[in-house]
């Protein structure tokens, strides 16, 4: 049976963890010539990268907001409406710096962003928004013009040909124009001017670009956020490669948003303007109809003065005709405040009580508060989570206002009435004096009570005028826009390394994908990871397959290595001669003819007699090594066709005799397991100290089953990067399964000229047998087997 496998392995590996360091790096340095290739390759590709390379700036403005302005004076009223949030932060007006409609403003007011300025190099495209020795002015262009770009070459006479640049679907033929002159075309009408009074020859390009491409761009670049979580400075910025460009849009923006901040403003005093107008309107009319008839009265009668009695009458009246025209504006607006409440208008713009000197506290705060919704929600889109619930609250406000106007409508009734009893017991009196006084009397309070609404109205509309010119914007600018910072200085650096990195990560991956995808056996590791045989011993690899080297080379690091497996069988059969070697292999290819002929080799010599029979009578290979043809050999005295002395073979060339396969049989596994096998090995182990038996793949045929049983002691190839893991396996489980006995691995082909195995085992084709280092880690390797003699 088999020997102990934790001893008989301990040389060849040290108990290792699942990463193995020295392996590795013998892989990396082995395919060194891949980092070679991908390095310089990925390093080119990271300069070429970097020629593209464009910096990007920062443009930064600031504005103040003002944060009390949009806190609602009744937030205890919304809250039941979960608006409160909305009420206490000023996230809204990122929103509305944000906003498509006014980004387009501020497109609409700068048309020279309406014309992209360009040079087109080999690696980079550069914007020329504040160099352009051009500016073009068109004023039509069609449609399909938009987003192409066209070569414009100017000339030092003052003419420019424009042409359009890699676009098949353009007209090919050059476009000729003069500079300041107009250009039609069916593309555009434009006129191009120069910048300085001197035209140079130059090539560059321009492209029109839609609103829409305009406002897109800037909104998808533009980025606002507060300085500080809870601060009221908010900071406006753009990043681009056209920094001069950014900053005349900013400032633009932070314009145009105080501006319309402003205009929301305006709008309240704007319509109370225009309402008390409408009124003074029709009092006007009324006035200057009393004036002139209480002119022409006078002069017709001839009435300066009235009496005391008359005086203190009309007293009265005038005073009880003031209370009736208070009545009656109040009433004005309350049919003004149902029509608009029912009607379409503008929001946020209901003309507040107070700017008409109307008391009433609540009706004042329900169109305070409305007026407060509409501003808030016209801020919003109506995706967003809060615009519906603005709309409920504007409902639930209005449903409020319209039951106040219905109670304030009974209220007046009453007053009216009690001033018109009033009035009819004070007319009733006047009735009683002469009729001419009578007549001055009503005329004069016609006129007083129109001239005082007059006055009322003109004074209000005075007010609202003052409040109108008095506005100012609620936010305000702390800093102009500026470029602030260059934000991807560190690209190119950053470029170069992750170019190298993937110089080293692309051969790295590809040297641990095909070490991963190998599933050849690599290593003496893999071996013993799906065998229960014990490695015997380790054949490194040989420039070519002679079957000779080993008497060629009988002092080379090569030839030690079967030396020490020749030692090592010795040690397991438990005596130096008399040994019957069988060599099988599990696939074809594996290496066990080559490693026969120079295993007889090293055997013979010791000066033993040694002979070497080739077993594999399916397909023989030890004749084709020697050159002999057709030779006789052991299928023919299977069937008793020659003695056993007809096909022994001595081979000048080498120290051993060799017995040829001979003419291949239609049933070598019946050969194989005859009699005549038993008698021919018990009559060769009679004349030869050594034998050694080529026998067929154990993994392919079964023939070496049958010779197993003959043998002192089997070894089985496994060829470095040729074997297969799973096969082998595979082969050693059926092994194991027919019980057979005396099993040994030789790993063969080891690659070991400066590399893992060389340092590990210390072998090398760079020195001899008898150099010091070689003399040392051989001596050491047989050592190892000498002390230990129990297996």
């Amino acid at each position: 049976m088999n020997p102990d496998t934790g001893s008989i392995n301990q040389n060849f590996t040290e108990e290792e963890s699942s990463f193995d360091f020295q392996k590795w790096l013998h892989l990396f340095i082995k395919n060194w010539y891949l980092f070679l290739i991908f390095i310089p390759f990925f390093l080119i590709g990271g300069y070429l990268k970097n020629r593209s390379w464009m910096p990007l700036y920062q443009s930064v403005g600031t504005i103040i907001i003002n944060e009390n302005k949009y806190r609602s004076s009744s937030q205890g009223f919304m809250q039941g409406f979960g608006l409160e949030e909305a009420y206490q932060n000023v996230n809204n007006q990122v929103i509305i710096l944000n906003s498509y409609d006014l980004i387009g403003k501020v497109v609409d007011s700068l048309p020279f962003m309406k014309v992209d300025y360009l040079t087109i190099g080999r690696f980079k495209t550069r914007n020329l928004y504040t160099t352009t020795p051009i500016i073009i002015e068109a004023d039509y262009v069609a449609p399909e013009a938009y987003e192409l770009l066209f070569k414009i070459s100017l000339h030092p006479n003052g003419t420019f040909t424009i042409s359009p640049h890699n676009n098949n679907s353009m007209p090919s033929s050059p476009i000729n124009g003069h500079i300041g002159v107009p250009l039609q075309h069916n593309l555009f009408f434009m006129t191009v001017n120069s910048v300085s009074d001197n035209v140079k020859e130059f090539e560059m390009y321009f492209r029109f670009r839609t609103r829409e491409t305009l406002i897109e761009d800037f909104k998808s670049r533009l980025s606002s956020r507060y300085v500080i979580e809870g601060s009221s400075i908010l900071e406006i910025s753009l990043i681009s490669e056209t920094p001069d460009r950014d900053v005349d849009f900013i400032n633009k923006l932070s314009e145009i948003y105080l501006e319309e901040n402003l205009k929301k403003k305006n709008d309240v005093a704007s319509k109370t303007i225009q309402f008390i107008n409408e009124q003074l309107s029709e009092v006007s009319k009324s006035l200057s109809v009393s004036e002139d008839e209480m002119t022409r009265f006078r002069r017709d009668n001839q009435i300066i003065d009235i009496s005391s009695h008359g005086s203190e009458l009309m007293s009265k009246a005038n005073s009880l005709d003031e209370k009736k025209a208070e009545l009656k504006l109040k009433e004005t607006y309350l049919n003004y405040l149902t029509k608009y409440l029912t009607g379409n208008f503008e929001e946020g713009t209901v003309v507040a009580p107070s700017n008409l000197g109307l008391n009433e506290p609540l009706l004042m705060q329900l169109v305070q508060q409305i007026n407060e919704l509409y501003l808030q929600r016209s801020e919003l889109t109506e995706k967003n989570l809060y615009y519906a619930k603005y709309t409920k609250a504007i409902e639930n406000v209005k449903t409020s206002i319209f039951e106040l106007i219905k109670n304030m409508r009974a209220s007046l009734e009453i007053e009216k009435n009690e001033v018109n009893r009033l009035l009819a017991d004070v007319n009733s009196q006047i009735a009683e004096l002469p009729k001419k006084e009578l007549e001055i009397i009503g005329i004069e309070r016609n006129y007083k009570v129109n001239d005082n609404y007059y006055t009322f109205f003109l004074q209000k509309r005075a007010e609202a005028e003052i409040q109108k010119a008095s506005n100012t914007p609620d936010n305000n600018i702390l800093d102009q826009a500026r470029t602030v910072s260059l934000i991807n200085a560190d690209v190119k650096s950053n470029t170069m390394f992750m170019f190298i990195l993937l110089g080293i990560l692309i051969p790295s991956l590809i040297i641990v994908l095909k070490e991963v995808l190998n599933n050849t056996i690599r290593s003496i590791k893999d071996i013993e990871k799906r065998s229960v045989f014990p490695v015997i011993g380790m054949i490194r690899h040989a420039k070519n397959d002679l079957p000779d080297l080993t008497l060629k080379n009988p002092k080379s690091s090569f030839t030690e290595m079967f030396r020490v497996i020749r030692t090592r069988v010795e040690f397991v059969v438990r005596r130096k001669t008399d040994i019957v070697m069988m060599v099988t292999s599990v696939d074809a290819g594996d290496g066990k003819t080559f490693f026969s002929t120079n295993m007889a080799g090293v055997y013979g010599m010791t000066g033993h007699k040694t002979l070497l029979i080739d077993m594999d009578i399916r397909k023989p290979a030890i004749n084709r090594r020697f050159n002999v043809n057709h030779p006789k050999g052991v299928t023919n005295y299977l069937i008793n066709e020659c003695t056993l002395d007809e096909i022994i073979n001595v081979v000048p060339e080498v120290n051993y005799d060799v017995i040829f396969a001979g003419t291949v049989p239609p049933n070598p596994a019946e050969l194989i397991r005859s009699e005549k096998i038993i008698e021919m090995m018990g009559e060769l182990r009679k004349r030869y100290d050594y034998i050694i038996l080529d026998s067929s793949p154990i993994g392919l045929v079964t023939d070496s089953f049958s010779l197993a049983s003959l043998a002192d002691v089997n070894l089985l190839v496994v060829r470095n990067n040729k074997t297969h893991k799973d096969f082998f396996k595979n082969v050693v489980n059926q092994i194991v399964t027919d019980k057979l006995s005396n099993f040994y691995v030789v790993f063969t082909d080891v690659e070991t000229d400066g590399n893992y195995y060389s340092y590990k085992y210390g072998y090398s084709s760079k020195y001899g047998y008898y150099t010091s280092k070689g003399q040392k880690n051989i001596d050491e390797y047989r050592k190892y087997y000498d002390d230990n003699n129990e297996i």
